[in-house]
């Protein structure tokens, strides 16, 4: 979706808009409204779904413990909403691997839960690292009442597959006690080396007075899902490249 929309944007400002990441779409665009609404779109689907995902767990929780779960705080990361800034009044916030924080007082509060302490914000790390529960400050207002919304990648996920060891993977998660998935196979692509250490990253926003630490957490289990045909299609083209060096190699031993 995203992609699609940089090109729109690109092609309609080809000479304002060089770098396609730098896309925009002003209110007089045709592609404005569509634009608005498909973020929409996108959001909605994102939050039925971790809906949906949450049931699932709920269920199976009460089939195992016998014992409900409730839901406590769900947030979204990645939208476009229209907010109240002191500065600049109405206007539309893009957050991009970003999330909402509004502190104490904030209108878009008023007569919450969290209109008198500001809502909390999630922060999580690797599911082999620390996360956190913070709590946004007037400071937030200075990033567009925005905070990360994770600890952010250092690998990239073809760069995870091919530099780390799956065994050794595993192992560590093992001897740290964190159940992943029921078999213990760590996903690489989502491995605790792909992301920055969330303690430097909370030491940042703690700095800059976006938000302020109320709880922190250690994962005891993460389940993540796995794509059985993206490691299907990793092993075909592993065989298809030993194929291609095999056929080389005769056809040089042919040639000499």
């Amino acid at each position: 979706m995203a992609t699609n929309y940089f090109e729109l944007a690109k092609a309609e400002k080809p000479n304002e808009i060089k770098d396609i990441d730098l896309g925009f779409f002003t209110p007089e665009s045709k592609h404005y409204r569509d634009y608005l609404n498909a973020v929409a779109a996108g959001g909605n689907y994102a939050i039925l779904n971790r809906l949906v995902i949450f049931e699932a767990v709920a269920e199976a929780f009460r089939k195992v413990f016998r014992d409900d779960l409730e839901l406590i705080y769900e947030i979204s990361h990645n939208l476009v909403q229209r907010e109240w800034h002191p500065e600049f009044g109405e206007v539309f916030v893009h957050r991009k691997g970003a999330t909402r924080a509004f502190p104490a007082g904030h209108p878009a509060l008023k007569d919450t839960h969290w209109e008198t302490t500001g809502h909390p914000v999630l922060i999580p790390g690797s599911n082999k690292d620390f996360s956190y529960i913070l709590r946004p400050l007037e400071g937030a207002v200075r990033s567009g009442f925005s905070v990360n919304h994770g600890a952010g990648r250092r690998l990239s996920r073809n760069e995870a597959f091919r530099s780390l060891s799956q065994r050794k993977i595993d192992d560590e998660y093992k001897d740290a006690g964190i159940l992943v998935n029921t078999d213990g196979r760590v996903p690489l692509d989502e491995a605790a080396p792909c992301y920055k250490s969330s303690a430097e990253v909370i030491e940042a926003v703690v700095g800059a007075e976006l938000a302020e630490v109320e709880f922190t957490l250690w994962p005891l289990a993460s389940l993540k899902g796995t794509e059985e045909k993206s490691h299907k299609k990793r092993n075909k083209e592993k065989q298809r490249d030993a194929e291609r060096r095999k056929d080389r190699e005769r056809k040089s031993n042919q040639h000499y």
